[in-house]
């Protein structure tokens, strides 16, 4: 079926599914079910982020999350249904439905008591390359993903199916150090055509209080596995990613994030290498008010595409389960004019989320 009677029966469907899981929710909260020693339904919540938009020159392709159009744009509406299994294991899965689609955007089992400080997790997961890419939509400091992430990783970021293996160390401080398996789907970096080419990916990552009110997080990320040019050609990306919060009130606070990604790339004639970097700081100046700016450059060093972009942000947080975002991006392609872009997000969250990755 084609044409609007299709995107009807598609829209119908989703909206079926969402009505199906909403009956869920209320059950769950109405009932009693979820009383007792054993949940009979696990934890049920749904984020929606819903986006106005202006392009000076609309974006082209598939943009993910972001929004992808002058006027409205419904960023996805994600399903989180998270519970314990048992002592031993925990399962988390995140259902985001878009405009014309509905994909699984996590799905994990994580184990709880291994000995050791050593945990294990498998399923189709956001892979822990740097700080952003791990974030769902939900989480991120502006409307859109940096375009750094989106070069690097497309629009969707970098998720796949694999298994992780992470062990924290005995240190003082934070400390972690995860090894991940992973398919080898990311079109353009780990994309090969053999039944051997997976993705290998390694992340240590240390978090350290530096005073009550201080705390500083770096990660280092690596990340080797096979394109699509020629059977055995490699790919590489590398990436390192600071972070410091200063948090001294409720009224108060500063955030400031900065990544460095840099891409090894064998073709068929030649290796490639491709780096950015992009740093954001956000000020709370007040409890239910934020704001921010981000600067990016893709092509540190380049051999093509170049690319400088800058971001003012302005959030308004009624509450923990509303919030208010406008934005302005002010982008310059080298070789090109200037182009600007606004967006104005409503973001709203049903039920008991559990908390994301720190």
């Amino acid at each position: 079926m084609t044409g609007a009677n299709g995107s009807f029966m598609g829209f119908a469907k989703h909206l079926c599914v969402s009505l199906f899981f909403l009956f869920l929710f209320l059950m769950n909260e109405s009932t009693g079910f979820g009383q007792g020693r054993q949940k009979l339904l696990p934890d049920i919540s749904l984020i929606g982020s819903v986006a106005g938009a202006y392009f000076q020159n609309e974006p082209v392709g598939d943009q993910g999350e972001n929004p992808s159009r002058t006027g409205l744009n419904l960023q996805g509406l994600e399903l989180a249904l998270q519970s314990v299994v048992d002592p031993y294991v925990r399962g988390d899965v995140f259902i985001l439905f878009k405009e014309d689609s509905v994909e699984v955007e996590d799905a994990t089992l994580t184990t709880l008591s291994l000995p050791g400080n050593f945990q294990m997790r498998a399923g189709k997961m956001l892979v822990r390359f740097g700080r952003q890419n791990t974030q769902h939509t939900e989480q991120l400091n502006f409307v859109d993903q940096s375009r750094n992430n989106r070069f690097f990783f497309g629009p969707e970021g970098f998720s796949e199916l694999g298994g992780e293996a992470s062990v924290l160390f005995p240190t003082p401080w934070f400390s972690e150090l995860s090894f991940e398996f992973l398919q080898g789907e990311n079109a353009g970096n780990f994309d090969g055509s053999r039944k051997e080419d997976f993705a290998y990916l390694g992340h240590w990552k240390n978090a350290v209080d530096l005073t009550p009110d201080l705390t500083f997080q770096n990660g280092l990320s690596g990340i080797f596995g096979f394109n699509n040019t020629a059977a055995g050609n490699s790919t590489q990306i590398y990436g390192t990613d600071i972070y410091f919060r200063w948090k001294p009130s409720l009224e108060k606070g500063l955030k400031w994030q900065t990544e460095y990604f840099i891409r090894r790339l064998e073709g068929l004639t030649a290796i490639q290498v491709e780096g950015g970097a992009y740093s954001e700081l956000l000020y709370q100046f007040a409890r239910r008010w934020e704001t921010g700016l981000r600067y990016e450059r893709v092509g540190l060093p380049d051999e093509g595409f170049r690319e400088n972009s800058g971001s003012a942000v302005l959030t308004f947080l009624p509450t923990e389960f509303f919030r208010v975002r406008s934005q302005y991006n002010l982008i310059r392609p080298d070789g090109g004019g200037y182009q600007h872009e606004a967006f104005l997000q409503l973001q709203f969250n049903i039920g008991p989320h559990g908390a994301h990755v720190f």
